[in-house]
């Protein structure tokens, strides 16, 4: 009988151990050697590195692979060098897990690809704000956008009929914005199609459209619900943060627009009554836009006053 000693304890340990089943004899550990072996070195050696990586997801992915090649040496060590069945288990286990969770973490990286016409809308609008594939397919999915059609004349909105309750985003086509049936401006693709009713109406949904939407030629938009944009911001605060400056910016882009006809019709006041009749309804409409925007914030200022305060 042999005695070997390490880690201040002394184990005997024979040769071979002798296992007896049915009057047969079963040799497994022919030679035991010391646990201290290089495979137990190199297995530590890689949790020492994987758990130094960086929190990114390349660093996570590094982690992951470092700790499945690490339980794998301590699988070999111990089923090979120490001979325990359950060590050897345990590891093989977690070898397993870490497997699992290499594969979903490749699966959620893989590449998103959309139609055409979303993947012109994310290029153009949300890519430059650093905005993933993964956060705009989930804002386009089914469970909080639709994609809809219309046909040449059909209305989007109507003025004092439709509710500001929603978001539209142009994909294809053209749409023109009518007030009175008179023209005021045209809406193109990637372009929010009511972009300052939904912002100057946050506080309700009972306003309605102040000018009607026509589709001038066949269209496909995008449209959210505004309670599907709110429960979609509660998750997603940078979307929320992104989404609100695109929408000022277009607002800004349709205002330019108005102020731009405003200064066109001005030098042909002396020449009758209708360009005057445009030009006021053209100003009292931008004047409305900016009043609801204004009252809307001061609304904000008042209700978060307290909070504020508290603070």
């Amino acid at each position: 009988m042999e005695a070997s000693t390490y880690s201040g304890v002394t184990n005997n340990r024979t040769p071979e151990v002798m296992v007896t089943a049915n009057d047969e004899e079963v040799l497994w550990c022919g030679s035991w050697r010391d646990p201290q072996h290089v495979l137990f070195q190199l297995a530590n050696a890689c949790f020492v590195i994987s758990y130094a990586s960086p929190s990114t997801i390349y660093g996570v992915l590094f982690m992951h692979s470092a700790l499945i090649f690490g339980f794998m040496l301590f699988s070999f060590w111990a089923w090979n060098v120490i001979c325990a069945p359950d060590i050897f288990s345990w590891n093989f286990s977690f070898m397993l897990l870490n497997m699992g969770q290499l594969v979903y973490i490749i699966y959620q990286r893989r590449p998103v690809k959309f139609d055409p016409e979303l993947e012109e809308a994310y290029q153009t609008l949300f890519h430059p704000f650093k905005v993933s594939r993964l956060q705009f397919k989930k804002m386009v999915s089914s469970d909080f956008a639709q994609i809809m059609s219309l046909h040449a004349g059909e209305a989007y909105a109507m003025q004092n009929l439709t509710r500001t309750d929603r978001l539209g985003l142009l994909l294809s086509g053209k749409v023109n914005v009518m007030s009175d049936h008179q023209f005021l401006h045209p809406i193109m693709p990637c372009e929010f199609l009511d972009s300052p009713e939904f912002e100057s109406s946050r506080a309700t949904t009972d306003d309605k459209f102040k000018v009607s939407i026509i589709a001038a030629t066949s269209c496909r938009y995008l449209y959210w619900q505004r309670s599907s944009l709110e429960y979609l911001f509660v998750k997603e605060t940078y979307l929320a943060t992104v989404l609100t400056t695109l929408i000022a910016r277009d607002i800004t882009t349709k205002l330019y627009a108005m102020n731009k006809k405003i200064s066109l019709y001005l030098p042909y006041f002396e020449h009758g009554d209708r360009p005057r009749q445009e030009f006021i309804k053209a100003l009292l409409l931008l004047e409305d836009i900016i009043k609801n925007m204004q009252n809307y914030e001061m609304r904000e200022a008042v209700r978060n006053k307290p909070s504020m305060q508290e603070a």
